[in-house]
């Protein structure tokens, strides 16, 4: 096999991909996968194949960001994915557990695609629970004898030879005594059943092993210890050959909004809405397959994410699909191969099929309990024990980077001593001395810029900053300070702005409606150096010393606080201040600034406030978990009911997706990626999960969870606050579809 990559390798497959565009396409299922055969020998010859693998086995061994472009190229040019796409669950499998004469003898075939692989992992009486499998292995010299059968087999019909577990130790449902075994599909005794699925192919098939001999050489790794094998063994390349589904899915999504606008949905407000939840889907799929890579590559097991990621990804397959049909109309009464059907019946083909996402490799249900059990560490739904959570519930799921581990670790001791739900309770909004030792750490200024006091700090710091302060329920006076520093640099007032910096605690004067913020004649005028007008329901007011003002013709005003008139109102959120302000001719100076600077604000302060809710969907899972596993009812812990269970599941994935969503969100405002559409999408998505998490994590608690005294309803009162100031969410929604169809045009 040819040495692979290079530090040109762009350059040539740029090249390569480039002739390919010019080829004619193939017109028949037999040729396109004629044609998918030959593209992945011509790959190996450029050695421009398998970018995850080590160089040593025939692979690139490209860095995590070389190997994402390579797929976003290859996605772009439309060209062919390998035709047998189980070889990449067992080629990791071989590059970390196989001998050198199995990596020899399989990996370059298997690369071009000259030998096809199936997974023999499902049984009939094991399909999501393989370790109930059957099919037996008996030594007998040097060979193994397989008798049993294998079902849900993917193109078994055409595979060469199929990676399969088998049992060599004693009968009966156990993860001991499972051997993994490479088995040549030619081989006498295997018997190949297709079976046609719902949309009328044969793409899986039943296996029958009678006496099957295979030889012992086949076997990777050590006798036994194939559950270990099956479950370790998924590298990067497993984790990068899923990367090019999500770019699979990303082009999709963008040719699922092309259908909706062809076909005249581009306004139909209903439509926007689905659309613009496939797009923060997709968006979810592909940084959690880049978060699980990243883990993959740091060594760390990137399971939970891993767990998430394919949860999301079936039932995100099926609303795509479910509404590309839709879009079709009358068209869906068609079959897929049907004269006039819409886009050839892809959508109808599409549609049935995605019917498999939730069944195939282990159910939803199947995946929920592994994500409940094995991620979150609630009790076995069998009764087997429980065993701890793989990241304390509510903190993410993968590792930070140092320094974000710092800011997150620094906050949460900071909150810790000064927070007490009682007290808030008590109706102590706002704890002494929690902003001054904020202060002291550098919240405000984390990253403001040098002139003003700042840190300078990417927003993903500032966000893990105030997502972690709303964990542990301390106010959310950052937010309106970052938002005023926001405002004043823009205003060029650089003193003003250094005294937010040293601690002056700062309400930031703006009304605000389903839209955001209300920038117009409803707002404060400033005339003649005279400030008048009335904004309620201004957030922080309750202690605030500094006023920043959004007057009419985008003009900042900065006020002391004791020159306005504020009268108190009633915050649903226990640990917030609330008021109504205003200035009755108070003599004021102002400066106006552009309309790309109050839009910058705002998407600051929305991203802010959708980092406080990814906190408190986080708190809210931590307590909805610990409780289900200490809560009994009808003799066990009430987290062993799936009915509990699956709820918590989903408010974990909830909740990291948001957090994804925001701290992708930041990164695309400090590299200036389409910042609005990305800050609107993840706003929507996270204040969402944080009303959501909150109001299950009252049902999961019961009667208890209703009380006044449990800390309960603090979470809910903070969420639907941080929905009530940020926008409507139908209208972000909204305003993110409406985006994409202007990019697209």
């Amino acid at each position: 096999m040819p040495t692979q990559g290079g530090s040109d390798w762009r350059e040539r497959l740029t090249a390569l991909l480039a002739d390919y565009r010019a080829r004619p396409r193939p017109g028949t299922s037999k040729e396109r996968r004629q044609a998918a055969l030959d593209w992945q020998s011509e790959l190996v010859d450029a050695a421009l194949a398998a970018p995850a693998w080590p160089r040593s086995v025939g692979g690139m061994e490209l860095p995590l960001a070389e190997q994402l472009d390579y797929y976003r190229m290859m996605t772009a040019a439309g060209a062919p994915r390998h035709p047998f796409t189980m070889s990449f669950i067992v080629a990791p499998t071989l590059i970390v557990h196989g001998t050198d004469a199995q990596r020899q003898r399989f990996l370059e075939p298997l690369l071009r695609g000259k030998e096809g692989w199936c997974q023999g992992f499902s049984e009939p009486g094991a399909g999501s629970d393989i370790a109930s499998l059957n099919t037996r292995a008996v030594r007998d010299g040097d060979v193994y004898r397989v008798t049993g059968q294998k079902i849900w087999t993917t193109l078994a019909h055409r595979a060469d030879w199929i990676f399969a577990l088998v049992r060599t130790g004693p009968a009966g449902r156990s993860t001991s005594g499972i051997t993994y075994l490479l088995i040549d599909m030619r081989t006498p005794g295997i018997e190949v059943r297709p079976l046609r699925d719902i949309a009328g192919g044969h793409h899986f098939a039943e296996v029958f092993f009678d006496d099957v001999e295979v030889p012992v050489a086949n076997r990777v790794g050590a006798e036994g210890e194939g559950w270990a094998i099956m479950r370790t063994s998924l590298g990067h390349e497993r984790a990068t050959a899923a990367l090019a589904d999500e770019f699979k899915y990303r082009k999709t999504v963008d040719q699922v909004f092309r259908l909706a606008d062809d076909l005249g949905y581009r306004e139909d407000p209903h439509v926007r809405q689905e659309l613009a939840r496939l797009e923060a889907d997709v968006r979810t799929i592909v940084s959690n397959s880049a978060r699980a890579l990243d883990a993959a590559l740091r060594q760390e097991d990137p399971m939970g994410v891993s767990s998430i990621n394919r949860l999301v990804k079936s039932e995100f397959e099926q609303r795509l699909q479910r509404l590309a049909l839709r879009l079709g109309g009358s068209g869906a009464m068609l079959g897929s191969r049907s004269d006039g059907a819409v886009d050839g019946g892809r959508w109808t083909y599409g549609y049935l099929m995605s019917r498999a996402a939730t069944i195939g490799a282990g159910t939803a249900e199947i995946q929920r309990n592994t994500i409940a059990e094995s991620v979150l560490g609630l009790p076995s739904h069998r009764g087997e024990g429980r065993r701890g959570p793989l990241v304390p519930p509510g903190t993410p799921l993968t590792a930070p980077s140092p320094d974000e581990a710092v800011v997150r670790a620094a906050i949460a001791d900071i909150v810790t001593a000064h927070v007490d739900h009682n007290r808030v309770l008590a109706g102590e909004a706002v704890p002494p001395g929690l902003w001054e030792a904020l202060v002291d750490f550098g919240l405000p200024g984390l990253c403001a810029g040098e002139s003003v006091g700042g840190a300078g700090a990417r927003l993903r710091l500032l966000c893990a900053a105030i997502e972690q302060a709303a964990f542990g329920l301390a106010p959310g006076t950052a937010i309106d300070a970052v938002t005023a520093l926001a405002l004043l640099t823009a205003a060029g007032a650089t003193e003003q702005a250094r005294r937010v910096v040293d601690g002056a605690k700062v309400a930031v004067v703006v009304g605000l409606d389903d839209s955001g913020w209300i920038v117009d004649e409803r707002t404060p005028m400033l005339s003649g150096g005279v400030l008048s007008g009335t904004v309620e329901r201004v957030r922080g007011t309750g202690d605030a010393e500094l006023l920043v003002v959004i007057a009419q013709d985008n003009t900042v005003v900065v006020v002391d606080a004791d020159r306005a008139g504020i009268a108190a109102q009633d915050a649903v959120d226990l640990t917030a201040t609330v008021g109504a302000v205003t200035f009755d001719g108070v003599p004021a100076t102002g400066t106006p600034v552009s309309d790309a600077d109050i839009a910058s604000a705002q998407r600051l302060w929305r991203l802010l406030i959708a980092a406080d809710a990814v906190g408190v969907a986080s708190r809210a899972l931590a307590m909805a978990v610990d409780w289900a596993g200490q809560r009994e009812q009808f003799g066990r812990a009430i987290g062993s009911f799936q009915a509990v269970s699956h709820r918590c599941a989903d408010m974990l994935v909830d909740a990291e997706s948001a957090r994804n969503q925001v701290l992708s969100a930041a990164d695309a405002c400090d590299d200036d990626e389409s910042p609005d559409l990305a800050v609107d999408l993840a706003a929507a998505q996270a204040v969402s999960a944080a009303v959501r998490n909150a109001e299950a994590c009252i049902q999961v608690h019961g009667g208890i969870g209703f009380t006044w005294e449990h800390p309960a309803h603090l979470l809910l009162r903070r969420a639907i606050a941080d929905e009530a100031a940020c926008a409507r969410t139908e209208h972000l929604r909204d305003t993110a579809a409406a985006r994409i169809f202007e990019l697209s045009r």
